[in-house]
């Protein structure tokens, strides 16, 4: 069987290594501690000089093949109901993170998702099931998709803030998804397992 290319080569561990870390790691800096954390010279659960929540979210990252769930890679869109998960008890000052409604996407964020105790909404876009990377590709996520989304499900009666997190994949899209919607868009990481990195404190794992 083949599986789906979650770009786990994508994750980049220096942008979240600061020089007063890498000096306490007695390397040059970001780049070469990020290349020892990556050939397991170094294992995140060793830097006592980084946060509990950080050692567990480079551990994720590192190791983000086995921490990700494998699924089939597909040539044909497995779309799920385009719904609103609340997730750990969300109040309305959670994090909202967009993907698409394919079946496979939310395997892999749920997967992800299962190892915080922090709240979150996560919003399925309607873009006929495709994953994220084909959904750019058709064109099948779009800004209209998500502003129906966000109406249908009332997120803004559901949150304080007007912040949506949105796949790496979606880059080119966020003036146009800001410009329909009146989110204010942030651009997440393009593979799911750098998300705990990305977080940064609003992302708890359950043993961080």
């Amino acid at each position: 069987m083949f599986y789906a290319n979650l770009y786990t080569e994508r994750i980049n561990l220096a942008r979240y290594l600061t020089k007063d870390e890498c000096l306490q790691a007695g390397v040059n800096g970001p780049e070469e501690l990020a290349e020892r954390l990556r050939e397991g010279a170094l294992l995140p659960e060793d830097c006592l000089f980084l946060s509990p929540q950080k050692r567990y979210a480079l551990a994720l990252a590192v190791k983000a093949g086995e921490t990700l769930p494998q699924v089939p890679s597909i040539q044909f869109p497995r779309p799920v109901a385009p719904n609103l998960f609340e997730l750990n008890e969300p109040d309305a000052g959670a994090p909202v993170l967009v993907t698409g409604n394919s079946e496979f996407t939310l395997t892999v964020l749920t997967g992800l998702l299962a190892l915080t105790v922090s709240p979150f909404y996560l919003l399925l876009v309607d873009c006929r099931g495709d994953t994220v990377d084909m959904a750019m590709v058709y064109a099948s996520f779009t800004a209209e998709h998500l502003n129906y989304a966000l109406t249908n499900h009332d997120l803004a009666g559901k949150v304080s803030h007007n912040r949506l997190i949105i796949p790496g994949f979606c880059a080119s899209l966020k003036e146009d998804l800001a410009r329909e919607t009146g989110w204010e868009i942030t651009v997440g990481p393009v593979c799911a397992a750098e998300l705990p990195l990305f977080l940064g404190d609003a992302w708890q794992g359950l043993h961080s």
